[in-house]
This record gives structure tokens, C-alpha cells and sequence, in this order.
């Protein structure tokens, strides 16, 4: 299933308040997640990809987003912690590559400690928020080792779930914590993430992560926001251009990096500054036009259960990501 078919909006419209009571996305729609191969979005085809150009795949997760916000946001966490296979080792990733079902989630918090031990490591630590978490059969985690930052792949049955995500909004995105007790992991489930250190040779793994996130991130929010503008209505009362344009922009720099990295050119640290704020100021806009919005509703705005006022709290929530908010 490339495309969103209209029996899966239903289907997901549908279930998105019991979603939320939930705190996870139901049975029904995670299978057709899955069927989909939505965490697969841009990586190739040789690691059970779907080959999607990057640009194209942000577009896909934007309707995505409009579609449900929670949904968006986890399969985005989720397909870029799917991304890290092109940097870990490669008998490895063949081993998590023959697995059904896999769904890779995870924290770039750096909250463990790896300490060098007969081959490998002894690790520990806590993460405050993975989304998807209820659904991962591997997580990534961001450990300090020596001195330096480095990421571990870990087994679902080598963490253990803190139930704390208590948010007002994305609350189906079943972001709780998790924490690692004091136990021994091979060297090879360490892995670094820069574009030199890819163990693939797919261009998608030459994006700087900080652009991949970015882009991703922020046309979830352009996603829920063109969702809040549809429900919402008084247009005539409220210009979006200056957001059309913010999101045309940021879209067509979009395009330019993906085509620059598949000519072999890696975008400095400047560029990567410029974009991760034209994201941040993007969001900010977003955030604008739906409180202006917000505030030619009625009481029913306000009312839990309605869709308008679950894509309010989603926005408002998912603009508070580190790479999202306002003060980087």
C-alpha cells in the first residue's frame, strides 16, 4: 500500500480518540502500518525498502500527519531509527533484516554509560521519551563512551519500559521512557552516525542527521497544521501565506540538498544551521496561524474529543521537540 487509501483514513479517524485513550495506535492500524512498509520509507531496496526519493518520502509523512498526528510522528521516529541500519554493522543488520515485524524506535538523549569490558561493553542508563515504544521490537539508545557519543542497538527484552508520557497531546504515540539495567553487550552493537561511517552506499545515508530530522519533523507539523486549517475554517479572517511560502521554501531546499548529496556533495555545518532554523521558524509560523485560528472557534474547541481540538494539542506538543522549538 504506497498510497493512503481512503478505507485506512477512515479506519484511522475512526479509532484515533480510542487511540488516544489507548495511549498507543490500535492493532489494526499498526498492522497496516507495517503492510505498507512505512518505517522503509527512503531506505533502498536491498535492505526491504521502498526506495523513496528523501523529498518524496517527507511529502508522504506530512500527509501522513495530516491524516492523524500521532500516526505521523511515530511512523517519522520510527522510519528514522530505521535510517541507523545503514551504519550498523553488517552481519547484523542482515540478522534484523530476515525478521518480521521489525520496528525500530529510540532516544538521541545521551543518557547511559558504556564502560569497555572483554570485547564489548558494560552499559546502563535512561531515556526519558522513545515514541512507538509499545511496538518496538529494537530500540537505539545514545550512550557516552570514553568520552565520546556513540549509539547502541538494543533488544526490546534488554530494556524495560517507564510508563511516563502524560502529555496533553501526540498521547497515541506511546512515547514513554525506558531505562537499561547494569548488563554486558557486544562491540557491534555500537554504532556511530556521521555520513563517512555508513556501512551502506545509498546516498540517503550521506544526509547529516540533524537535516534528515529536521526536514522530517517539521512537515509533521505542516502536516497537522494543513489538517487544523481544514477543520477550522474562517479562512477569509486569517492569511496562510506567509506559511505557504515558509513551507514552499524550506520544500524546495529540501530538494536541493537531496539533489547536491546524491552528487556526492555533503552540506556543511552551515547549511545545516540555516535549515535546522528555517525549521524551527517554519514550526513558529505554523503555531501562529493555528492560535489566530484557534480563536474564532467555538466552546467545542475545547472539547477533548473533537478532532479540531486533538490536532490542536498535537501541534502545540510536537513543536516542543528539541529541533522543533524555538530556542534551539
Amino acid at each position: 500500500m504506497n498510497i493512503i487509501e481512503q478505507d485506512f483514513i477512515e479506519l484511522v479517524r475512526q479509532t484515533a480518540r480510542e487511540a488516544e485513550l489507548r495511549g498507543e495506535l490500535p492493532e489494526p492500524v499498526w498492522k497496516q502500518i507495517v503492510a505498507a512498509n512505512w518505517l522503509n520509507l527512503y531506505l533502498p531496496a536491498d535492505l526491504k525498502g521502498m526506495g523513496m526519493e528523501f523529498p518524496e518520502a517527507v511529502l508522504t509523512l506530512e500527509k501522513l500527519a495530516w491524516l492523524d498526528g500521532a500516526l505521523g510522528w511515530t511512523i517519522t521516529l520510527c522510519s528514522g531509527a530505521h535510517w541507523f541500519l545503514g551504519f550498523l554493522d553488517k552481519t547484523l543488520r542482515s540478522e534484523l533484516l530476515i525478521q518480521e515485524g521489525l520496528c525500530i524506535t529510540g532516544s538521541g538523549y545521551a543518557g547511559g554509560l558504556a564502560t569497555p569490558l572483554d570485547g564489548g561493553y558494560w552499559i546502563k542508563g535512561e531515556w526519558p521519551h522513545a515514541s512507538g515504544v509499545s511496538n518496538a521490537t529494537y530500540l537505539t539508545a545514545n550512550f557516552s563512551k570514553q568520552g565520546s557519543i556513540v549509539a547502541v542497538l538494543l533488544d526490546r527484552q534488554e530494556i524495560g519500559v517507564v510508563g511516563n508520557w502524560s502529555t496533553m497531546g501526540m498521547k497515541a504515540t506511546s512515547s514513554h521512557g525506558f531505562l537499561v539495567k547494569p548488563q554486558w553487550i557486544a562491540s557491534r552493537r555500537f554504532f556511530e552516525i556521521v555520513p563517512h561511517l555508513a556501512s551502506h552506499p545509498d546516498p540517503v545515508f550521506q544526509l547529516p542527521f540533524e537535516l534528515l530530522a529536521s526536514y522530517t519533523l517539521v512537515f509533521n507539523i505542516t502536516g497537522m497544521v494543513k489538517r487544523f486549517l481544514e477543520l477550522a475554517g474562517h479562512h477569509s479572517r486569517v492569511s496562510t501565506e506567509a506559511f505557504d511560502e515558509l513551507r514552499t521554501a524550506l520544500l524546495q531546499k529540501c530538494r536541493e540538498n537531496w539533489g547536491e548529496v546524491k552528487q556526492g556533495q555533503r552540506p556543511d555545518q552551515q547549511v545545516i544551521k540555516s535549515i535546522c532554523a528555517k525549521a524551527r521558524g517554519l514550526t513558529q509560523q505554523g503555531l501562529k496561524l493555528v492560535q489566530e485560528l484557534y480563536g474564532f472557534q467555538s466552546l467545542s474547541a475545547a472539547n477533548e474529543d473533537s478532532e479540531l481540538n486533538r490536532v490542536w494539542r498535537n501541534i502545540h506538543t510536537a513543536a516542543l521537540h528539541p529541533l522543533l522549538r524555538n530556542i534551539p
